[in-house]
């Protein structure tokens, strides 16, 4: 794990998970799982999302808590349910994010290395709508490995469409079309090799082919969001999924990968 990044997560779930809620989330929860191990841009922590209201308070708690340990820490963009901070090392100068947002979970964190993490249904439930959202090459990386952890495909879809209420496996078939677009240095930018990058691909070209038809999931997408409302989870559909962009290039810089 990046050295600034741990540093960095330590500080704001001190801060932050007692009295706000805050777990470790993203690709440093995939990894607190030992479902993957890859380069990661920035440190997540999620809420869950009926504590949207102290999103003010718990970013002034944290920005002072950066601040008290010599870091320089600000907010750059804030909404209701989402905060990034900027913060700097003066001692490098190296800049990281963080972001805290507040989420549909459906179950409590559970203990870390480094603090509370969100549990690992809520990590595959984020991570598969982050793959139908953005389809980034991380976001095949990270699926790929809840898989190999032991999650079968239908329970990866289950638990999307009981977070997201737009999820629809017509688009997540467009979206798995699209790991075509990654060549073999894309992947290798997150430590994947030749041969992995080539199963990936060939793993989700095969779960396409496997989806439902148009029509065919519906019984099984309204007993899904049936228990997220029971539950209290509805959440409302996704934004339009945005193609893939290239990951950035090793500068030699902090790497630029969530």
């Amino acid at each position: 794990m990046d050295e600034l990044h741990a540093r960095l997560i330590r500080i704001c779930l001190a801060a932050l998970a007692d009295d706000f809620g805050f777990a470790l989330a993203g690709g440093y929860a995939v990894q607190a799982h030992q479902i993957v191990n890859r380069l990661s841009d920035d440190v997540d922590l999620f809420t869950p999302f009926d504590r949207r209201d102290e999103m003010p308070a718990a970013t002034a708690r944290v920005v002072a808590a950066l601040q008290d340990a010599g870091l320089g820490a600000e907010a750059a963009t804030t909404s209701e349910t989402y905060v990034r901070l900027r913060v700097t090392d003066p001692a490098t100068g190296r800049e990281a994010k963080v972001e805290l947002v507040a989420e549909f979970l459906s179950h409590p964190p559970v203990n870390g290395v480094l603090g509370p993490v969100l549990h690992p249904d809520d990590v595959a439930a984020g991570k598969m709508t982050a793959l139908f959202s953005r389809a980034e090459a991380r976001d095949f990386i990270d699926v790929n490995g809840l898989l190999t952890a032991g999650y079968t495909r239908e329970r990866l879809i289950e638990l999307a469409e009981e977070r997201d209420g737009g999820f629809d496996t017509t688009v997540l078939a467009d979206m798995f079309a699209s790991v075509q677009r990654f060549n073999d240095r894309q992947f290798a930018a997150y430590g994947f090799d030749t041969d992995r990058a080539a199963a990936i691909r060939s793993t989700f070209l095969n779960w396409r082919e496997q989806l439902p038809r148009p029509g065919e999931s519906s019984s099984r997408s309204a007993a899904a969001r049936a228990r997220s409302t029971r539950s209290g989870n509805q959440l409302a559909p996704s934004a339009e999924p945005t193609p893939p962009s290239d990951p950035p290039r090793d500068n030699g810089r902090l790497h630029r990968h969530r």
